[in-house]
């Protein structure tokens, strides 16, 4: 007959067995865990290898070096040595644009928004000027390729006196104004990084635009917008503080001159093997880099810092692709091809 004793005496054997057996399998499940902390610790899951699906790529180019000084370079960063990259980066394809019959019609009613109304002159197989005179009578010029709608503006505001008179926009005022502008003609593009747009100031001095770091000095106001990073990396252009969508704002919000020079990945990409910062480092020593900027006049620069990137030129190109950034002394700047160069065609 089943009692309340031999009931009360199976309910303690259930509990005490069944919680050996859940403690078992904590333990257990602890020892597995700590095995593979210490699996991936000593023996870690290599990454995949590179697909490198766009096969070679071509040289990146670059402008010239703002020095032919032959530098020499000693690394100065807060830990004392270079900092470890990842081993394998994205390559992006760049968006291209093909031509259609109404390439021309769509750039005419760009610009006839932007207050040109003339016929335009055709200056290459993609290229349309349109001239203008404005209200304050600047002189203006622009020229678009019609396929991917890039263009340049220029005008005669450096020797155009009449619109050298009244008030200098702030910078907030000009960023509105650039900003205004380019939706007039060009949509912004929607990876602009607002955060990151940059104002610099400029006199006019015998006919030439002259740095000056005073507002009120200032004759213009130049606006760059800056895209926004790329696969958690920084863009970055011939010129480490400008880009290659910039603005000049002039007294009463008058546009001197545009470059909009626009870039963009795609989502389509292939990843390759680059150089570790050590071999980055030594084709820096060896003069394989690009030197962006330096003020200096020694020829001796102390490396404060290094880190990957993309670089977008002024130029048409097919593949978005990585350099190493070196940053040092005396506004010091240089990069460095990332990419091993066994996938670069020589």
């Amino acid at each position: 007959m089943f009692t309340l004793s031999q009931a009360s005496y199976d309910t303690k054997e259930i509990l005490k067995w069944g919680g050996l057996f859940i403690a078992g399998l904590v333990i257990v499940v602890v020892f597995i865990q700590m095995f593979l902390i210490l699996k991936n610790t000593f023996f870690p899951t290599p990454p995949p290898k590179p697909t490198v699906a766009f096969g070679k790529l071509e040289p990146q180019l670059f402008p010239a070096s703002v020095t032919d000084k032959k530098l020499t370079y000693s690394i100065n960063t807060l830990t004392g040595a270079l900092p470890t990259f990842d081993n394998q980066v994205k390559v992006f394809k760049i968006q291209a644009f093909t031509p259609d019959l109404l390439s021309l019609q769509n750039a005419k009613d760009k610009v006839d928004a932007a207050g040109f109304k003339s016929d335009p002159t055709q200056i290459s197989g993609t290229n349309y000027e349109w001239t203008n005179t404005d209200a304050a009578g600047l002189s203006q010029k622009i020229n678009m390729n019609i396929v991917d709608n890039n263009f340049v503006l220029t005008s005669d505001f450096l020797t155009n006196q009449a619109t050298l008179s009244g008030d200098l926009p702030s910078q907030n005022d000009s960023i509105k104004t650039a900003t205004n502008y380019l939706n007039q003609i060009n949509t912004l593009p929607s990876d602009i990084d607002t955060n990151k747009t940059q104002t610099s100031f400029f006199a006019i001095q015998n006919g030439t635009l002259v740095p000056t770091t005073s507002f009120a000095n200032a004759n213009v106001v130049r606006v760059d917008f800056f895209q926004k990073d790329v696969n958690g990396l920084p863009v970055v252009y011939a010129q480490p503080d400008l880009s290659n969508i910039n603005v000049l704002v002039g007294p009463n919000g008058e546009i001197f001159q545009v470059q909009y020079f626009y870039q963009t990945p795609t989502n389509e990409s292939a990843t390759y093997p680059v150089k570790t910062s050590t071999q980055a480092y030594q084709d820096l020593q060896n003069g394989i880099a690009y030197i962006a900027s330096y003020n200096g006049t020694s020829t001796t620069v102390s490396i404060t810092d290094a880190f990957p990137a993309y670089y977008i030129k002024s130029q048409a190109q097919d593949y978005l692709l990585p350099v190493i950034v070196f940053e040092g002394s005396d506004n010091f700047t240089a990069y460095v091809p990332a990419v091993t160069d066994e996938w670069i065609n020589k």
